[in-house]
């Protein structure tokens, strides 16, 4: 900014790391900005200007603020000395695209569906979406996304709810809306212990209602 003698505000914009999985570390906002302070107050003595910083740590804040929650529709074992078992979900890639684009990690949550009934101990999984697209992958190797990743689980079955948290951020805005002619899902906002619906589920006529038939003799 010192080419620059109008300028009264520095924007040094986002991008601060979120650590969404336990073995994480986000970003030390402190100690990040004790160097930026000193080079502030470093400028306003040299040149009497006082600047303002700006940020924008939108996925910062964010990010760790929204679960995405989803029932388990089956589970497939795989035979062989690699074989695998996988669960599949009734969501995926159309809600949540970072594992499919860049192996991105989201915690799992596996909560039964009938409590009553007595579980094994944690099983080794392949968590899948429910697009017809091998890459619909919600357990990718840590940034490979055409790797497959298997995660420990509370053993599941069919009817259970998967939670899958930190989706507060690049999540909702950029999924592979309507791909397989899937709708768009709710939003509920909970305000303390207040439900709110902000966005309501699409509906099927929603996804084509944009679209035209074509003319007679085409």
């Amino acid at each position: 900014v010192r080419p620059f003698p109008l300028v009264t505000s520095l924007n040094l914009g986002g991008g601060y790391k979120v650590g969404r999985m336990k073995n994480e570390a986000s970003t030390d906002l402190l100690k990040i900005g004790e160097p930026v302070k000193k080079d502030f107050e470093a400028f306003y003595e040299e040149t009497g200007r006082k600047l303002k910083l700006e940020i924008e740590p939108g996925t910062f804040l964010v990010a760790n603020a929204c679960s995405l929650l989803t029932s388990v529709q089956d589970i497939v074992r795989t035979l062989g000395s690699e074989g695998r078992t996988f669960v599949k979900l009734d969501a995926g890639m159309t809600e949540l695209l970072r594992p499919s684009l860049y192996g991105a990690q989201h915690p799992i949550i596996i909560l039964p569906n009938d409590e009553s009934v007595s579980r094994g101990p944690p099983l080794k999984y392949v968590v899948v979406g429910h697009c017809c697209e091998s890459g619909d992958i919600l357990t990718p190797s840590p940034g490979e996304p055409d790797v497959i990743g298997e995660r420990y689980l509370d053993e599941a079955r069919i009817g259970d709810i998967c939670v899958i948290e930190g989706c507060g951020a690049y999540v909702s805005g950029m999924s592979a809306k309507n791909y397989n002619s899937f709708p768009e899902a709710p939003e509920i906002l909970l305000d303390n212990e207040d439900m709110h619906v902000i966005r309501k589920r699409q509906s099927v006529e929603q996804i084509y209602q944009n679209e035209f038939p074509l003319p007679n003799g085409c």
